[in-house]
C-alpha cells in the first residue's frame, strides 16, 4: 500500500492542515505516517550550560504527545495513522524517513503568519528539495488549501508542476 507522509509541529493551528492530509490518504487508499522532527541545535547560540539530551528529550516528548492529538484525530476521522519523531536537521530527517518507509506522497503544512515559526518560502525550499532529490509528489499546505504542489519526474528532466 502507499504510504504518504504529513510533517506536522502539532497544535490547533495545524488542524486544518492536518485534515487536508488526512483526507487525502482517504481519498487515494493511503497509509499515513505523521511526523515531527525536533532539533537543538538552536541551543548552541547559549552561552550557558545546558543539558542538550534533556532538552533534546523534552521535545521528542512534546512530539509524541502532538503526534498522539494528530493520530486520535485522524482516527475521529476514519484513517489509523502511524506516528514517527526525529531529531537533527529538517530535510535531512525528511529525506530519511521518506527513503526507508517508501514515501510516495509528502504533505508539508505551511504556516500562518502569526503562528509560525518558518515562512513560507522555506517550506516551499523544501517541498523543491524533495521533489527534486527523491522523485516524490508534495504537498504544500496552507490553512487547509494548497499553496504548491510539485508533482514527481514525468520523462527526462520534465517535471509537471502547479501552484495554487
Amino acid at each position: 500500500m502507499t504510504t504518504f507522509l504529513y510533517a506536522t509541529r502539532g497544535g490547533a493551528s495545524a488542524y486544518l492542515n492536518q485534515d487536508w492530509a488526512v483526507a487525502l490518504a482517504k481519498d487515494r487508499g493511503a497509509d499515513l505516517l505523521l511526523l515531527y522532527v525536533s532539533n537543538v541545535h538552536f541551543l548552541d547560540q547559549i552561552a550557558g550550560p545546558i543539558n542538550l539530551d534533556l532538552v533534546e528529550a523534552e521535545l521528542e516528548d512534546l512530539g509524541e504527545f502532538l503526534l498522539a492529538m494528530a493520530q486520535e484525530r485522524a482516527e475521529k476521522s476514519g484513517l489509523e495513522a502511524k506516528t514517527a519523531v526525529r531529531s537533527g536537521e529538517f530535510v535531512t530527517a525528511l529525506e530519511e524517513i521518506i527513503k526507508e518507509e517508501d514515501i510516495s506522497v509528502v504533505v508539508l503544512g505551511c504556516p500562518t503568519n502569526d503562528t509560525g515559526i518558518t515562512s513560507e518560502a522555506y517550506i516551499n525550499g523544501v517541498a523543491e528539495t524533495l521533489q527534486a532529490r527523491l522523485n516524490v509528489e508534495v504537498y504544500v499546505i496552507g490553512e487547509g488549501r494548497v499553496v504548491n504542489h510539485l508533482f514527481p519526474t514525468t520523462g527526462a528532466g520534465e517535471t509537471n508542476e502547479a501552484s495554487s
